[in-house]
């Protein structure tokens, strides 16, 4: 990539658009306290689809606290996370 690029930023995944989105919206609309409020609620509904999908609980929450400051340390802890593999989606077929 060229061109200033800050080192805290971190792309977030394809499917975490929606969430990317609404906090943007939280971070211009902020004095607006209904339309705050609505973006929350969007973000509670986006979260909850994403769990459902079968993604990890921690690694939304990861995201959306990331989302949420855009900051350095967070988007290390989530860089990690995502390198992780993710154990609940593999099979242990060792039979005895």
């Amino acid at each position: 990539m060229q061109g200033f690029h800050h080192r805290g930023e971190f792309d977030p995944p394809e499917w975490a658009n929606n969430l990317r989105n609404y906090y943007w919206f939280i971070r211009v609309e902020g004095r607006d306290k209904a339309k705050r409020r609505k973006y929350y609620r969007r973000i509670e509904k986006e979260k909850l689809r994403l769990v459902e999908l079968g993604y990890d609980p921690v690694i939304v929450i990861a995201l959306c606290r990331y989302l949420s400051t855009l900051n350095p340390k967070s988007a290390i802890a989530l860089k990690e996370l995502l390198s992780e593999s993710n154990h609940q989606l593999s099979l242990n077929l060792i039979y005895r």
